[in-house]
């Protein structure tokens, strides 16, 4: 059996058995506060889009090691990153390293080194380390909460499916998969009252599983309700597109995904949208009056050649 066989999500569960994980941090208690710890890698075949410019290239591998410590209701403060590439032309690995640093100093998190090797296929595995007093896990969610999201969802897996369909993406969209931005401040406000929380990097789906698994919870939610921006709806309705597929499974939106106890919800309603509640067993959608099962996947890192 190959590693493919299994899948990214199956190799996480295999690896649980024997480490403490399934968040989406490590939390290490020191000094009076709490480290949360991540690492992320992007490998050019699964994770970089065909057209990105390298210094968005470099902001990337920031952004998606960030989001999970704004996940976590944390503050990053510093950031490595691990860089492996064919021989290539030493501007295109400059402008890599100046959209990483650019991207660091956005968010507050020092550039503190990393390390270079040769590779056959451009690979960066970047690792954050944040703070936080209170480390929003994904465990804690409780029946009766409110179930919301942060920003609009879809777009970007609706540029990557347009882009593989030879569709030119209009610039917005194209934004959302080429630029996300890790969502620390919202993190941060939503860290004070959420129950659970994590990123929405591998499509909302898997995103509600992880948190329904983890805390022994279910979830109802209206998928009538899931935010969908103005642009990626002109755009999907042109290019024959299901949108609500990119939203639950597409993956790539770097928004977050939390519950919180109701009567907490009203002053967090302005940084989110409420699209459901945590409820029975099992994560089911409702649309129409119809309600019908979730499927638990997302996007897939482990693919088959």
């Amino acid at each position: 059996m190959k590693l493919t066989d299994l899948g990214e999500r199956a190799i996480i569960g295999k690896l649980g058995k024997t480490l403490n994980i399934g968040d989406d941090c490590a939390v290490i208690p020191f000094c009076g506060t709490n480290l949360v710890l991540t690492t992320d890698m992007l490998w050019g075949p699964t994770h970089i889009p065909r057209g990105m410019a390298p210094e968005q290239i470099g902001k990337l591998a920031v952004s998606v090691n960030l989001s999970d410590i704004a996940a976590m209701g944390a503050m990053p403060f510093a950031f490595l990153l691990s860089y492996g590439s064919p021989d290539v032309d030493i501007d295109y690995f400059d402008s890599i390293i100046s959209g990483a640093k650019r991207q660091c100093e956005k968010y507050g998190a020092e550039f503190a080194g990393g390390d270079t090797n040769q590779t056959g296929e451009l690979t960066l595995a970047g690792t954050a380390i944040g703070q936080a007093k209170k480390p929003v896990m994904r465990s804690g969610a409780k029946r009766g909460d409110v179930v919301a999201v942060t920003g609009k969802l879809g777009a970007s897996a609706l540029a990557l499916k347009m882009l593989e369909a030879g569709i030119s993406p209009p610039g917005p969209v194209l934004c959302s998969l080429y630029e996300p931005e890790p969502k620390i401040r919202q993190g941060l406000k939503i860290g004070k009252s959420a129950n659970a929380m994590t990123d929405i990097s591998d499509g909302l789906a898997v995103s509600l599983y992880d948190i329904t698994c983890q805390s022994g919870v279910g979830m109802e939610i209206d998928l009538e309700k899931i935010p969908i921006g103005e642009n990626a709806k002109r755009a999907a309705g042109r290019s024959g597109i299901d949108l609500l597929e990119c939203a639950l499974y597409g993956g790539g939106d770097y928004e977050l995904v939390f519950t919180v106890p109701k009567d907490k919800w009203e002053k967090l309603s302005g940084l989110a949208t409420k699209i459901g509640a945590v409820a029975g067993r099992g994560v089911f959608g409702v649309k129409g009056g119809k309600k019908e099962k979730i499927e638990r996947r997302g996007y897939e890192h482990f693919v088959k050649k």
